[in-house]
């Protein structure tokens, strides 16, 4: 013959339940707070994305810079003409239009 379940019996087990929940959903809170303290945000990688692409095009315009003077060196020994120069200078990714 099968036991009885009292209504206490079940309390004590339901308790023991939720007290198992409530622990488990303690840790999870922990857990999300952890995450939320280092999580990037949008904002953040928004902010970091645009300080690199400024360094990115200051880097670029640094090598703009020296391929300038190396057409202005190899147009002077008249290794390249005037519009050849002026071919690649028009080139991306900063072009450089003849007025």
């Amino acid at each position: 013959m099968a036991k009885k379940i009292t209504i206490d019996d079940l309390a004590v087990i339901v308790k023991k339940k939720f007290d198992k929940t409530n622990k488990e959903i303690g840790g999870m809170k922990k857990d999300i707070v952890k995450i939320k303290a280092t999580m990037v945000t949008k904002d953040y990688l928004d902010e970091k994305m645009a300080d690199l692409r400024g360094d990115l095009v200051v880097l670029i315009r640094k090598e703009d810079n020296k391929v300038r003077k190396l057409l202005d060196v190899l147009q002077k020994r008249k290794v390249i003409s005037l519009k050849e120069t002026k071919e690649i200078l028009a080139m991306e990714p900063f072009p450089e239009l003849s007025l």
